[in-house]
């Protein structure tokens, strides 16, 4: 399936588009003139502030469907050159809506209202922002400096992202296949880790390493001019460290951030544990090899169609919730989904909100295994949670990272339990229950590994740029203190900070503790499913999740994230799943 694209945008020629793009650079001329008159005294600030809210979401709402329809061409076809000229365009344009949000943190730097109590409900709806951005004006530049950041972003850190997507996305593996040697998309053979045959997944390791040995100098050059860039911007802002932004970002506090993390450090020998019984199974002496990480166990080899697996999880995850099952059918009847391989198609797999229409798209490469179908149910729970914010403004939908895996591996959470309740076989039951914990351990082992590569990068990034043989010491030094001896260390992927994109996004770094914080926080709430009322608690939870911080968010299900047993009380559902995977593994 290709999605559909045409009522977002028939084209870029199209009047719409035209009309709308020139709608925008009108709009943010206009408003950018209104704020310069009206911010320079304090006189009737609460109208003026509720004036510049209701601006302000317009044209980031406009701004926000131009962007998805030119972003979203491009990932079909990393080829089209008009969809990479727009998107550059828009990028542009969009200079100006960072510029406005400045202008109003050095504005609120000098009010002090409670805007919880506002006379104005607009004001009042939108609280939390205003207080968030009060608190990002302590770090702020002067606007001609926050304007030359921003432009000077366009050609230096996106245009390195765009660059390090281009060559990744066309980039081709040879390896043989069935006798016959093949060029194939990197994608392609990434999704080969879960093939049956052993050779093939081996062959499939050696053929993207050597594929990622290619283009790893000019990765590079992408990741340390990306980092450098940022670590440039924090000095100047002057935060401590490259991760305290993000945890701003993130809307965590470095309390809730350390009892995570603690917990996780002393759960990992556990989780190595459930590495070290796959090896045996498999039958390595010396520890699991990089590249049967995501080798199946047991004897689970459906295969399905697009449309089976439509029908499929539509089915479940209605046994769960109508609602929930009519609006995913409506995702697929709507086309809102590219699900083909294809060379110069994006790899991965990403869910965007298009707010101005309440719709989202969803990309993948799908190729018929039972990780594919995992990740469709995935990406459709992150669509969910863009139609649980449909009634929030664009302001009020904003999203941490954190909180936007609750949804999409809550559906994940739904649609395995379902399964291992369906097969009676105890090969098949191992084989599921070695899927759901090898997604788990990658969530939190190897994305340990990629914060403590991160971490050194930064650091090592300050002295100056990093070598390519430098890059990958510390990538196989940061696996090995995460995998410790769960994996064979004569096997692990030096090039993992190639193949992975989360590195390259230029203003969110640390792209890899969100995803542990989501999966022990979805544990939580997923716990709590079969209480009385709790959809409807749920829904709400996911609508409020760009009006408060993580742990107010959490909160609403008397969740205290702040405390690392929280944290660990999630772990050991995944300990638990260790231990009966154990005890499955003897009778296979």
């Amino acid at each position: 399936m290709k999605w559909d694209l045409s009522n977002i945008y028939t084209s870029f020629e199209s009047a719409e588009f035209q009309k709308d793009l020139s709608e925008l650079e009108l709009g943010l001329a206009e408003f950018m003139e209104w704020v310069e008159e009206n911010f320079s005294n304090d006189e009737s600030t609460e109208s003026k502030i509720a004036y510049f809210l209701e601006r302000l979401n317009v044209l980031s709402l406009l701004a926000s469907k131009l962007q998805a329809y030119a972003s979203l061409t491009l990932s079909a076809d990393t080829n089209n050159a008009l969809a990479a000229q727009y998107l550059d365009i828009i990028r542009k344009k969009m200079v100006n809506l960072s510029l406005l949000r400045v202008k109003l943190r050095r504005y609120l730097s000098a009010v002090d209202l409670d805007w919880e109590l506002s006379t104005i409900q607009n004001v009042r709806e939108h609280a939390f922002f205003l207080k968030e951005q009060k608190l990002l004006s302590k770090y702020l530049l002067s606007d001609a400096e926050e304007k030359v950041l921003s432009l000077m972003r366009l050609t230096g850190s996106n245009a390195w992202n765009n660059l390090y997507h281009k060559i990744t996305s066309n980039l081709l593996c040879e390896i043989e296949v069935d006798g016959e040697i093949m060029k194939l998309p990197l994608m392609r053979v990434r999704n080969m880790a879960h093939e049956p045959s052993r050779q093939l997944r081996e062959k499939a390791y050696f053929a993207e390493l050597s594929a990622c040995e290619g283009i790893a100098d000019t990765v590079a050059q992408c990741l340390n001019s990306i980092k450098g860039e940022f670590l440039t911007e924090v000095s100047l802002r002057g935060y401590e460290n490259p991760l305290q932004p993000m945890l701003m970002e993130n809307r965590i506090t470095s309390e809730t951030f350390n009892a995570m993390m603690e917990a996780v450090k002393e759960s990992i020998p556990k989780l190595r544990n459930y590495l070290k019984l796959k090896a045996s199974i498999l039958g390595y002496e010396d520890g699991l090899p990089w590249y049967e990480l995501l080798a199946p166990v047991g004897s689970f080899e459906k295969r399905w169609t697009f449309d089976e697996a439509r029908k499929y999880i539509v089915e479940r995850l209605a046994e769960f919730s109508a609602e929930l099952g009519v609006f995913v059918d409506g995702a697929f009847e709507k086309r809102w989904i590219d699900a083909e391989t294809r060379p110069g198609k994006r790899g991965g797999a990403f869910c965007t909100s298009i707010k101005a229409l309440n719709e989202s798209r969803i990309l993948m490469s799908f190729d018929g295994t039972l990780e594919n179908v995992l990740t469709l149910a995935h990406e459709l729970g992150h669509a969910f949670h863009n139609y649980c914010l449909r009634n929030e403004t664009f302001l009020n939908s904003t999203t941490p990272a954190t909180l936007a895996e609750t949804a999409s591996i809550f559906n994940e959470m739904l649609l395995i339990d379902r399964i291992k309740e369906e097969v009676v076989e105890p090969r098949q039951k191992i084989s599921v229950l070695e899927k759901e914990l090898s997604d788990a351990v990658q969530v939190i082992v190897d994305i340990y590994s990629r914060y403590l590569f991160e971490s050194e990068v930064f650091e090592r990034r300050r002295r100056g740029p990093i070598g390519t043989a430098d890059l990958r010491e510390i990538m196989i030094r940061a696996q090995k203190e995460a995998y410790g001896d769960g994996l064979n260390e004569k096997f692990l992927h030096p090039y993992a900070w190639v193949v992975k994109s989360h590195y390259y996004y230029p203003t969110f770094h640390f792209y890899n503790f969100p995803y542990t914080f989501g999966l022990l926080f979805a544990l939580g709430v997923y716990a709590q499913k079969d209480e009385p009322g709790f959809f409807e608690k749920y829904k709400r939870l996911l609508a409020s999740t760009g009006k408060g911080t993580a742990e107010e968010v959490a909160k609403n299900l008397g969740m205290d994230i702040t405390k690392k047993e929280f944290w660990k009380s999630s772990l050991r559902v995944i300990e638990e799943k260790i231990n009966e995977f154990e005890v499955l593994s003897r009778s296979v």
